[in-house]
Order: structure tokens, then sequence, then C-alpha cells
């Protein structure tokens, strides 16, 4: 990109987006409709303008070593040497072994569980739920990189959610992207995407201290975060780090445009002190503005105790202001209902849906599509193929942008578009070769891209 087009983007970057932000989050659930501008399909043509001028800057450095491209620097939320720490669990397991909850002993995994219960698979000979992990990342380039971070949602998605998140500066929002990138690298979220939900915390599942049901009045998933069922103690730093992602990447499986945020309700009843956990916290704000911006629609936090109001003086400050704009009190389910329609909201949290979560565990052919490395090459030849596609009619809508070819740049839009649902379709059909089966799949939640969750109700 030339000098004078980056200085033109730059410019553009402040123009005032008037009439384009967000209308309050209380203002959107009292008219009861999703404000979607700036979201995916929904750009203003200054939006379009500085989404096609990211990608040619990301199309400039596609084929560069991601480690060579400056970024934001990777933060660190707490410090921990996380290998460290696994080693100090991995002694406390098998020196001074405790039950954490309801026979689950500190520092099992599910995978732990699975055996001690004789769930194991016939595709592999030492009964492994999921075979040895295979990287898709192909080399070191920003390219190959990327494509492991898009996985099924729309490539403009995640584009667009650095965007926003920087305010639709792209020189800033583009740092903030490789930042994430190299981030997920660094921590192998590919990797705990592989293996699932059988390599977490085994207490942290069978306990549900968060969960996914429902879905609230402008139809963002509902994610219940039960704060009295979580202990610091009862996990090591390094396997709640790695549940937190597991989490968020999964979440991300629940969303489709133009829903592409969550609701979550931070239930507060029932807690304690003994509840609080400093590293935790730190760690979930950071990954929410650093590495999954956008994907908090609200947060409600229901039910605190009376001295809450402290702590919350003490954690308000560690919050971005767009984050904590969507922080939103409730004390009384009669204010939950504000916000989750009563046939939405939890029994047990004054509605009337009568789910409670129960983990469900892995089934021992359920992975079994995870073996066929054959089947997994066609689907990745497939995938590759449309992904080289969609760069193409990327290059051509980008060239036509900076040629002022208004004809071409709406066409090559149209193509993009058309190409982007069939990555998306040849991704989540590639994910059943690359992601270990979860809770929200086992119980028929999850079904390709349609997401039901009456089918909770039906395993009763």
């Amino acid at each position: 990109m030339s000098g004078i087009f980056k200085a033109i983007s730059r410019q553009r970057s402040q123009v005032d987006m008037t009439g384009v932000g967000r209308e309050a989050i209380t203002t959107q659930f009292l008219k009861g409709r999703l404000h979607t501008g700036g979201l995916f399909q929904n750009l203003s043509p200054t939006e379009e303008n500085l989404l096609a001028d990211m990608w040619e800057m990301l199309l400039d450095d596609f084929d560069k070593p991601l480690d060579s491209i400056p970024s934001d620097p990777i933060a660190h939320p707490v410090d921990y040497d996380d290998e460290a720490e696994r080693q100090k669990a991995k002694e406390t397991q098998e020196t001074l072994p405790f039950e954490v909850f309801d026979g689950c002993m500190f520092n099992e995994t599910v995978e732990d569980k699975c055996k001690q219960l004789g769930i194991a698979s016939e595709k592999c000979e030492d009964g492994d739920l999921v075979p040895p992990y295979e990287t898709q990342i192909r080399d070191k380039t920003l390219g190959s990189a990327l494509w492991s971070v898009v996985r099924e949602d729309h490539p403009d998605v995640l584009l667009l959610r650095f965007l926003r998140a920087r305010k639709w500066d792209i020189d800033r929002a583009y740092r903030m992207a490789i930042a994430a990138v190299k981030w997920r690298i660094r921590e192998n979220v590919e990797e705990i995407i592989w293996y699932g939900d059988i390599r977490n915390d085994a207490s942290l599942m069978w306990k549900g201290v968060s969960f996914a049901h429902g879905k609230d009045k402008l139809g963002q998933p509902i994610v219940w975060s039960r704060s009295s069922h979580h202990h610091q103690k009862d996990q090591s730093y390094p396997q709640l780090k790695r549940y937190l992602i597991w989490m968020m990447e999964t979440l991300r499986q629940l969303l489709s445009t133009p829903v592409e945020r969550v609701c979550l309700v931070m239930d507060l009843t029932d807690h304690s002190n003994t509840n609080m956990d400093w590293p935790f916290v730190k760690t979930f704000i950071k990954f929410l503005e650093a590495y999954y911006p956008e994907c908090l629609g609200i947060c409600i936090v229901y039910n605190g105790p009376w001295w809450f109001s402290g702590v919350w003086k003490l954690i308000s400050p560690l919050l971005d202001p767009v984050v904590a704009s969507k922080v939103q009190f409730a004390q009384k389910p009669e204010a939950l209902l504000k916000f989750i329609d009563e046939n939405e909201l939890l029994a047990s949290r004054g509605g009337k849906d009568t789910y409670e979560y129960e983990f469900m565990k892995p089934r021992p052919e359920e992975n079994k599509l995870m073996f066929d490395k054959e089947g997994r090459q066609a689907a990745a030849a497939k995938l590759d193929e449309l992904h080289k596609q969609f760069i193409d009619a990327t290059k051509e809508w980008t060239d036509c942008k900076e040629k002022g070819d208004d004809e071409g740049f709406a066409a090559a839009s149209t193509r993009r578009m058309e190409l982007s649902n069939e990555v998306r379709l040849a991704a989540i059909e590639m994910d059943k070769y690359t992601r270990a089966r979860h809770y929200y799949f086992r119980t028929g939640v999850l079904q390709g891209e349609v997401v039901d969750w009456s089918k909770l109700q039906q395993l009763k």
C-alpha cells in the first residue's frame, strides 16, 4: 500500500462515525431490537471502505512471517509461570491428592475420569477418545495463522470485531488483531480446540461453574457464571486459563450473524469472599478486551451481596470503558426479566425454564471422524481452495476500491459475500475433523450452524 493511500486511510479512520454508534444497551432491550450498525452485512459505505483498507494491509503482510509483523504487546494479565504451575499441580495430585467436587480430584481432567469410568474409543489402540493433536497451521506466515483464527466465522466478522474495538482506527485495529493472532499461537488455542472439554479440569465441568443456555430478548446466547461454584484452590491457574479459552472458543460456535455477542449473567447468589479469584478476574477481563473483543453484548451482575459494591470499586477501573458500559445490575428476578423473557429465564432464578445443568460425559465413538485422516485431508483441500478464491476476490475488491471503480467494487463485494458463506460452511464441515465433540454437541444443542436450546428439554 502506498504512503499516500495509508495517509488517506488514517484520515478516514478519524471520520466522525455519526449515526453509526451503538445505542445504549438498555435502549436496545427497551425496544426489543438489536442494534446492528457496524456489524457484518450492516456496514455504512464509510465502514465498508475502512474494512477494505484493513484487508489491504493484511494482504500486504499475508505471506510474511507472523513474528516479523509489528503488533500491540501481548499482555500477561497474571504473573504466572504456566509450566511451573503445571508441575506444582502434578506434584500435589500425586503426593497430596484431595477431592474437589463429587468424586473429582484436584488436577484431574475429564479424560482421566472417562478412563476411570471405562469410557474408551475403539478407534485408537490406547483407548484415547481423541487422536493425537495435529496442527492445521502449515507454516509460520500470517496467512496460515489467520485461517486458524477465523475457523467457522465469516472472515469479515473477525476483522470487524477489532475495527469496532478500536473505533475504526485501522492502524490500531490492525496492531490489535496481529497481537491476538500471536497470542493464540503462544497459548496453543488450536490444540485446546482439538481436544475440547476432555482435557478440561473435571471439577469445572461437573460443577458447571459456567454454562450457556437460552437467549436474551435480543437473541444473544445467555452464559451463566455461578461464582458460588468457583474456588481458586480447586484447580491450577493453567487449567483455569485453559477452561476459559475453551469456553470462549465454544461460545463462538453459538453465535451467528447478526447475533455476534453473548449475554453474560454473573450470578452472585450465595457468593462469599472464598469465591473471589483475582487472577481469574484479571485474566477474563484481559481476554475480553484484547483477544475476544466485541463478544460481550451485556453483563448482568445478579444478586450481589451487600458488600459487593466495594469489590466493584476494585474491578471497575480494570475495565475498558466500552465493556464497563455494558454492565447492568439486577438484584431480584424481576430485574432479570427486563433482559430475559420469562420462558427463557431459569426457574431457579424466577423464570419458567426448568433446565438444570448436568454435565454430559463424552461418548466412546463421538470423535470417530477425527480419526479419519483421509476425510480430514479432503475437507482441508476443499477449504483451502475456497480460502484461495476468497483471497483472490478480496484482492479484486480492494483493487477496485483504490481505483475508484464503484461498479467493480460492488460486484466484487457480492462475490466475496457468496464465497464467505461457502467458506463458513466448509469450515463447519472441517471442524468435525479438528475439534473434539463437546457438551453442546452431545446434548444436540449445536448441529452444524443451527443452535436449538429446546434439545435440552427433550433430554429429560
